[in-house]
């Protein structure tokens, strides 16, 4: 069982159907697809049945009934997609249970170094790195996610292995997203402990180790050449920073929200798959696509695990940052549901807190006995 989890994980964590897709071809990426969904349901098959994630299932149900009313797509791939993306979750949640911290720490670790590697071996003009994940933007939430998961970590030899590895990969990335989220989540560590103050000091040395490697392969990216001018007080103009903001993509598509927000306007209306853009909006693409009513029960479901999150932080300070991560990331992003690692992350926080609730109400019960 084991050895099949670590599969799943790696397949899903590392993105390898579509970096199969990208880098061997359609016959490799389809074979990984369809393997990952094969793997985990002879996992689930194999392992002891527990309750199914009924908040994503009925979010999903949602979404695809109403956006499929619309859709001119051709029916045959609308139909595995849904398929597909429902025996991830009810299989991939099963799974989801038996992940310990350290073990989602170590993938998430294994594929944020595909960053690096890229950088090293297979530089870009455009001088932005991805690794297994194909997209920067996405690179960046993997890095971003995984540096969360370091606040649930005991040893400290791998926390700050974590704090450097994450950090320098993410800004490999060159994701403003990624930077902001960064700066949160370490405002946030320093409740937890005012020790964790010592990133900011070793930031420097993150940040000696990305101009060593502009040295060596040319980093070539103007966002890299702000942040150096930045460190050396130079002036940088508001414009550039803003340069290419998801806001103004997000404008493109507001009025059509408006024109349809009880149904939507269909399912890859929003999502750039039948279209040449997307949204980058996670929160739009499902409002935009399927209408008001899985839009807010997708927010009530966010909001719940941002709740509990946030009750249990100091038990589990580590949940509120990767709620952080995530939703903070779906504002630009609209892949919640094909790419799977993202439906993954979210269901993994929702069970941690399922085992807190369930450790605290046997926690009262046990109480209540003694007091008996």
């Amino acid at each position: 069982m084991r050895i099949l989890k670590y599969i799943s994980l790696a397949l899903v964590l590392f993105n390898l159907p579509s970096f199969g897709l990208m880098a061997f071809g359609g016959g490799v990426g389809t074979a990984l697809s369809y393997g990952t969904i094969f793997i985990l349901f002879i996992y689930y098959a194999l392992e002891k049945k527990t309750t199914p994630n009924w908040w994503i299932i009925i979010i999903a149900i949602l979404y695809f009934t109403i956006s499929s009313l619309q859709f001119y797509g051709p029916p045959t791939v609308f139909m595995i997609e849904l398929v597909k993306y429902f025996l991830f979750v009810i299989c991939g949640y099963e799974m989801t249970k038996h992940v310990s911290n350290t073990e989602l720490f170590v993938f998430l670790l294994i594929g944020a170094l595909s960053v690096g590697i890229e950088a090293l071996l297979f530089t870009s003009d455009f001088g932005r790195y991805a690794g297994f994940y194909l997209n920067a933007n996405v690179a960046g939430f993997i890095c971003i996610y995984g540096y969360s998961v370091i606040f649930g970590i005991k040893n400290d030899t791998l926390k700050l292995l974590g704090q450097f590895v994450f950090t320098l990969m993410g800004l490999l990335t060159f994701s403003r997203t990624f930077i902001v989220i960064w700066l949160l989540i370490n405002i946030i560590s320093l409740k937890v402990s005012i020790k964790n103050i010592r990133i900011f000091g070793i930031g420097f040395l993150i940040f000696a180790t990305l101009l060593f490697i502009d040295q060596v392969v040319g980093l070539n990216n103007p966002r890299f050449d702000q942040l150096k001018s930045i460190a050396n007080n130079e002036e940088v103009s508001s414009q550039e920073i803003s340069e290419d903001s998801r806001t103004e993509t997000w404008a493109l598509f507001y009025d059509q929200i408006f024109e349809a927000p009880l149904i939507g306007s269909g399912y890859g209306t929003f999502s750039g798959k039948l279209n040449e853009m997307g949204v980058h909006n996670t929160y739009l693409m499902i409002i935009g696509e399927a209408g008001i009513l899985p839009f807010l029960l997708f927010l009530m479901y966010i909001s719940y695990l941002f709740f509990k999150s946030y009750t249990f932080f100091k038990e589990a300070p580590y949940l509120i940052m990767m709620n952080i991560s995530l939703s903070v990331f779906l504002l630009a992003n609209h892949n919640f549901f094909t790419f799977y690692y993202m439906t993954f992350s979210a269901m993994w926080i929702q069970y941690a807190i399922a085992k807190l609730d369930k450790e605290k109400e046997n926690q009262i019960n046990d109480k209540k006995i003694l007091e008996v």
